[in-house]
């Protein structure tokens, strides 16, 4: 018999063989996963080529396969512990050291320590727990909203795409105003190139290619569904500013909502009251006095998002109400709305937020989607309009990019011909 073992670790032949075996399935797991190759297929091949046959044609051929999920969860062949979770929830998970260093960069430098146990304290252990399962061949679980939510930030952690792939396909297909909002609630620290979201610093670049690679990977599904999320937050407006997890997001992630100019609500009165019930929590988590200053120094410059002078009558003055704005600038408002000269005199600060505040929203969202799923499906084209007196249909919204390495924009006709020109009089007169 021809015996193949294992030289990083003792034991018998069989355990050996099958930690061998196990190994190279898992690491070809993760590199076969995004072609959607399926796990049975994959796991299949890898038992064929790593079967253990006889060299003696006269002795029975005998074949050792092992399925490469059996090694998740096993205590008996492990030779790590993680200690996975944050906030005092955290749970053991045994682990294989080479099984798991072929998967991720991010693995392979944990697992370079000697130490038997690994504190992971930095990632919620649902979503460490479903990292694991996906690369010993386990079927992940994210039917809920929290566990896909909290497997995207363990897959990007971790430099695991295809996982960070399938969460994100798998929240875009449940997206909704509720859905959004958690989703926009730690999604802005993994997003790169989103326009208008504030990211964490920028890392020192990575000299692995492979793992620079992973990154951009997982940055680009990140960015996708958070563009994917505006877009809805846009057209649901009224469901989201209503949601009262709107009042649980911070600072960053409500004015990168409020401040969209494609924001629709069905009145600016909504996104009024929405914000005085945030300025409210912001200052009870705070530990402050519920007053009218308080609320607008929580606010700062949100509180000038709602346009005011799209309102009229018992609405403008149900939003005035909420003492959002200074007593000066309710003065202001009031005075515009009905007609009358400025109370005080107007200079160009002022002059330019009432402008903004009677100007109307477009109808028109800012976007498509990034198709992502089912739900984000782009819908289909209408033929263009035919015939010399055909009318020149305005542009629509466009497919957005989020490509790692952007290109530079192509020169105009204009300007090529300018530029040829006056080469060629420089040309003449040299």
């Amino acid at each position: 018999m021809t015996v193949v073992t294992n030289p990083a670790r003792g034991g018998s032949p069989t355990e050996s063989l099958e930690l061998e075996l196990a190994e190279a399935a898992a690491a070809a797991a993760a590199a076969g996963e995004g072609s959607g190759e399926p796990a049975a297929e994959r796991m299949g091949e890898f038992a064929d080529e790593c079967s253990c046959t006889s060299d003696d044609p006269e002795e029975p051929e005998e074949v050792v396969t092992i399925d490469p999920s059996e090694l998740y969860d096993d205590e008996r062949r492990s030779d790590i512990v993680f200690v996975a979770g944050m906030g005092g929830d955290t749970w053991r998970y045994p682990g294989h050291r080479r099984v798991l260093a072929a998967t991720s960069p991010v693995f392979a430098a944990l697992l370079a320590c000697k130490s038997d146990v690994i504190i992971v304290d930095y990632v919620d252990r649902r979503g460490f727990e479903q990292l694991l399962r996906y690369h010993y061949c386990e079927p992940t679980q994210l039917t809920s909203v929290a566990t896909a939510r909290l497997t995207l930030d363990a897959a990007h952690k971790f430099l695991c795409a295809p996982l960070a792939e399938r969460c994100a396909r798998r929240l875009d297909l449940v997206m909704d105003a509720g859905v959004a909002l958690e989703v926009m609630r730690d999604l802005r620290y993994l997003c790169a190139r989103l326009p208008g979201a504030a990211s964490a610093p920028p890392l020192p670049a990575l000299g692995d290619d492979a793992a620079a690679r992973a990154l951009a990977q997982c940055s680009r599904w990140c960015d996708s569904l958070a563009h994917n999320a505006l877009l809805v937050l846009d057209e649901q407006a009224d469901d989201a500013l209503r949601d009262e997890r709107l009042e649980d997001l911070p600072y960053e992630d409500l004015a990168l909502i409020v401040r969209r100019d494609t924001l629709r609500p069905s009145s600016e009165l909504v996104l009024a009251e929405a914000l005085a019930r945030w300025a409210t929590a912001a200052c009870k988590r705070a530990k402050r006095e519920l007053t009218p200053a308080n609320r607008r120094a929580a606010l700062g410059e949100l509180a000038y998002c709602p346009r005011y002078l799209l309102l009229s009558g018992e609405e403008l003055a149900r939003a005035l109400a909420l003492e959002l704005l200074e007593p000066v600038e309710r003065a202001l408002v009031a005075a515009r709305a009905r007609g009358l000269s400025a109370p005080v005199p107007v200079g160009a600060a002022q002059e330019g937020l009432l402008r903004r505040w009677a100007r109307p929203r477009p109808e028109q969202p800012a976007a498509l989607p990034v198709h992502l799923s089912a739900r984000s499906e782009p819908p289909d084209e209408p033929p263009p309009p035919t015939g010399l007196c055909a009318r020149r249909a305005p542009p629509g919204p466009r497919q957005p990019s989020f490509t790692p390495d952007e290109k530079a924009k192509k020169r105009g006709c204009c300007a090529s011909f300018c530029d040829g020109l006056l080469r060629c009089i420089i040309c003449l007169f040299d």
